[in-house]
């Protein structure tokens, strides 16, 4: 995983707000001990979506389409059938740097993941928080088995009530030699998903 370099930034001049927008440097500060712990989640199990050159089909009422969702009833079906089960997810991390658009950067320490009837460790990884409260931590994971994973969770995070809320995405996937994955973990870039075992997380962040 590569690591994009970070500046230490100037304090925003607008005050931290009791819910929505805060400044992650005033939050988390370098050297701060930081957990995601979720209070509720979801891993969903992918099904093959049907795809021609033209583009993802979906159905509602018996009718395939390949733009826009129509002005009716959709049929949710599809959503009903996926396979769900409840997840959850601890990652600790500490932080070690600010960034210039005001977010902080942290490296993963430890941390457990319970998806599918099975348990990772979480062995290691980094992340951070960037512009506009946006939430990225990718990591490595091991099972009983000693077999190797790759975790991904994303999304936004946002204060209410003095407590740091985030909504996640994500997901894990077993490793094997046929499998890479480059990632940048500056908040505010762009990275990869590994095609596996989709994640849904609303969690706390302290």
């Amino acid at each position: 995983m590569i690591l994009a370099g970070a500046a230490v930034a100037v304090m925003p001049t607008s005050a931290q707000s009791s819910s929505g927008q805060f400044n992650p440097q005033t939050q988390f500060a370098i050297g701060a001990k930081v957990q995601i712990s979720s209070i509720y989640g979801l891993e969903t199990t992918p099904i093959p979506s049907t795809i021609n050159g033209r583009g993802f089909r979906y159905r509602y009422h018996n009718q395939t389409s390949r733009s826009s969702i129509p002005n009716q009833q959709w049929n949710l079906t599809y959503l009903r059938n996926i396979p769900t089960a409840n997840s959850s997810i601890t990652i600790n991390a500490q932080v070690t740097n600010d960034t210039q658009d005001g977010g902080v950067l942290w490296i993963v320490q430890s941390g457990s993941i319970a998806y599918n009837g099975t348990m990772l460790t979480v062995t290691n990884g980094r992340g951070g928080i960037g512009k506009l409260n946006r939430i990225l931590t990718v990591g490595n994971a091991t099972d009983s088995n000693g077999n190797n994973y790759r975790w991904v969770i994303e999304g936004l995070t946002s204060l209410y009530g003095g407590t740091v809320i985030a909504s996640l995405t994500g997901t894990v996937a077993q490793l094997n030699q046929s499998t890479t994955m480059t990632v940048t973990t500056q908040p505010n870039q762009p990275f990869t998903l590994l095609r596996g075992v989709n994640l849904t997380y609303i969690a706390t962040i302290t």
